[in-house]
């Protein structure tokens, strides 16, 4: 075996070393993934959440508010847990947690509706959680839409309208939505496509910085250098080498969860979202590597990378559309590996379109490999001559 063989296979050895050592690294590029990703996945299994409880203070108690009650107790997305006498008691249940929100109808209103007055219905709702939030203000803005409507019927019918004129009247246009990708609008679909995938990234930032930082603090950069025969791309791959092969095995499993077990779309080969894994893996690398280089410190690029994994939840289209974002905050998103695999998943996974139409962003998960080579000579620089920064 030759120099650089020799200098390969020691340079892993002392990689693989490391993993051995602190089964803390396994269990973060194994177990935390995974278990995150199964109790997002469970979590949305059925695709939304259904029948948020909440309460109706009806202080009216007349033929409109009742009808109004049972009309949102019929909602697939709320659930009328109970009916209380005023608003005090209703706002201890919130505080409590034993309901989401609750609709308020004051005294007065079918007597106010009916001679002309303009009613109102108040609605309170508990924003800590924001997704039964939506749902139970999409519920509320429905009844009162309802309400409206049943006023104004009752109104123009005690005018003298005709029923056959009424209805036409009171009808409106219907509309038909056709959800193009998610027709059932599951957000499952729409949130376990992305955020799994985007955690396993986080971490593989994380983790790799963590891998050479700690070269720096404990002073054995020199060391580790002289192991790969004093070549430091040498130096990062075999360093980084396992850690690659074991993020790439875990995000198959987190895939083979999530299409298989659980059923996501997948609408295209099976191949075209495997491929994507490792280049994710190494791309994400690749860019944590490169803070490594802008910031050879430990502390300092470990921060910058938690910092950039967690705003890729936000800024590469996951929570919020991302050519709605400010031109500054969409570029930042668009610098970010998870970005275009994200994109890979929409079109693929989703929309199933021809993989030539997604070639730029397999390209793109293959240029951020080339990131580094404009720093490593930094990272060199501070193995050869190591000042550590607490």
């Amino acid at each position: 075996m030759g120099y650089i063989g020799k200098s390969i296979k020691y340079s892993l050895t002392r990689s693989l070393v490391s993993i051995v050592r602190r089964p803390i690294l396994f269990m973060i590029m194994t177990v935390v993934p995974l278990l995150s990703a199964w109790i997002l996945l469970d979590l949305m299994k059925e695709g939304a959440p259904m029948r948020v409880p909440i309460a109706i203070v009806d202080q009216d108690n007349s033929t409109i508010s009742r009808r109004l009650g049972r009309s949102l107790d019929a909602m697939s997305a709320v659930e009328v847990k109970c009916r209380l006498a005023d608003f005090d008691r209703a706002k201890d249940a919130v505080q409590r947690g034993e309901i989401m929100g609750f609709i308020y109808i004051p005294r007065g209103l079918e007597d106010r509706a009916l001679s002309g007055r303009q009613p109102m219905i108040s609605y309170y709702i508990n924003y800590a959680y924001y997704t039964p939030a939506s749902f139970q203000f999409r519920g509320f803005q429905t009844i009162t839409v309802l309400a409206n409507g049943a006023i104004a019927k009752g109104a123009l019918s005690m005018a003298g309208l005709k029923a056959q004129r009424l209805s036409a009247t009171m009808g409106g246009i219907q509309t038909h939505v056709h959800g193009i990708g998610n027709p059932w609008t599951s957000y499952s679909y729409y949130l376990n496509l992305s955020f799994p995938m985007c955690l396993l990234v986080l971490l593989v930032m994380q983790l790799t910085c963590f891998s050479i930082g700690t070269e720096f603090k404990y002073g054995t950069c020199r060391y580790w250098l002289r192991s790969s025969g004093g070549s430091m791309w040498l130096a990062i791959v075999t360093k980084l080498a396992p850690h690659t092969v074991l993020f790439t095995a875990t995000g198959w499993c987190i895939q083979f969860m999530m299409y298989r077990i659980y059923h996501l779309p997948l609408n295209c080969p099976p191949s075209h979202m495997l491929l994507a894994v490792p280049l994710l893996v190494m791309a994400s690398q690749a860019w944590a590597v490169t803070i490594v280089g802008v910031a050879p410190n430990f502390r300092l690029s470990t921060m910058l990378c938690s910092l950039m994994g967690v705003l890729s939840f936000s800024f590469c289209g996951f929570s919020l559309p991302a050519e709605s974002l400010y031109p500054w905050v969409h570029s930042i998103g668009s610098i970010m590996p998870i970005r275009y695999f994200f994109l890979l998943s929409v079109d693929q996974a989703l929309n199933g379109i021809p993989l030539y139409y997604s070639r730029f962003y397999y390209a793109a998960l293959l240029g951020f490999l080339l990131l580094p080579c404009t720093l490593t000579w930094r990272i060199k620089r501070q193995c050869l001559n190591p000042v550590y920064v607490p």
